[in-house]
């Protein structure tokens, strides 16, 4: 059975990607969606009671259809847009599980997201994710991880 946290990052990231991007994760990814590569990536820094960093990955087959979703669009959008929106799924995520963790008292501020192209991009005191799940997403997978770097006395 999955931790807190981490139900809380899997309920809080496939609310987000069913309304927002109006796509329907599935928990397990099967065959043919784990074999697509996590090919992009951004991550949310954060700090409040906790502090850390969220980081999004997902293929890149998904990122049209993400975009064309968020943006109400019919067609393909260019990369910059692609990734501008995965990182508003990225905002919106980590926006949403830090009360979920921390209460809803808790006030956390959030920096804005960042692409990397470093896809195991990590903050340097970090060894595992206090929180990982993966989705399967149309063709492809997305990949949210949550990292605690430093907790508040």
């Amino acid at each position: 059975m999955l931790n807190t946290m981490a139900q809380s990052l899997s309920q809080t990231t496939a609310a987000t990607f069913e309304e927002l991007a109006l796509l329907f994760p599935d928990a397990t990814p099967s065959n043919a969606q784990a074999m697509h590569a996590l090919d992009v990536a951004v991550s949310v820094d954060y700090r409040g009671p906790f502090n850390g960093r969220l980081i999004l990955r997902a293929s890149a087959c998904v990122m049209p259809t993400i975009a064309a979703n968020m943006l109400g669009e019919d067609h393909a959008l260019e990369l910059a847009v692609q990734r501008d929106a995965l990182g508003e799924l990225a905002n919106v995520v980590c926006g949403n599980v830090l009360p979920a963790i921390g209460g809803a008292d808790a006030v956390f501020h959030l920096a804005a997201p960042r692409l990397h192209a470093d896809l195991d991009a990590q903050t340097q005191d970090e060894d595992e994710p206090a929180a990982s799940v993966e989705f399967g997403v149309e063709d492809g997978r997305v990949e949210a991880q949550l990292y605690i770097v430093h907790r508040a006395a």
